[in-house]
């Protein structure tokens, strides 16, 4: 049952994600780039909701086959790593347009990659400062395309 608790608990961040993104496109000035995000955002509102059914109907299939509480799976599941990439991904997308592209990609793989338990040096430094040197030169050298920029950069 608490795998299927992380799994609704999951899926429901998704869900919320979708839905204010939604919210979001709904003043996109083309009808073409409107009508593609409505339809991606369709299938992956069919495919949450056959999940989460799916999903409901295991954890009460196998309701009695568990000998821990609702309280002790959510605090399982918020010392998993999983719980730690959701936050972290939330928190990205919310200071990237404030702080900018850059330096919000280098807190979140930097970051990401110490709770990850990666302690290498060169892991935490190198590896974060290298992939977004890669995607300065390809996107915004190479390809010309705007990436988002904040106050810091």
């Amino acid at each position: 049952m608490a795998h299927e608790i992380k799994n609704i608990l999951f899926l429901i961040v998704i869900g919320v994600f979708c839905g204010f993104y939604y919210l979001d496109i709904l003043s996109l000035p083309q009808p073409e780039e409107k009508n593609l995000v409505m339809f991606l955002i369709g299938g992956i509102t069919i495919f949450l909701v056959l999940e989460l059914g799916r999903s409901i109907y295991r954890g009460l299939k196998n309701k009695y086959d568990y000998k821990s509480s609702f309280l002790q799976d959510i605090k399982t599941w918020i010392k998993s790593g999983q719980f730690i990439l959701v936050v972290s991904t939330i928190l990205y997308v919310i200071f990237m347009p404030i702080i900018g592209f850059f330096v919000a990609s280098l807190l979140f793989t930097v970051l990401l990659n110490y709770s990850l338990n990666s302690r290498k040096i060169w892991e935490l430094t190198v590896l974060p400062v290298g992939l977004l040197v890669l995607i300065y030169f390809l996107f915004v050298m190479l390809l010309g395309i705007n990436l988002p920029t904040g106050v810091l950069f």
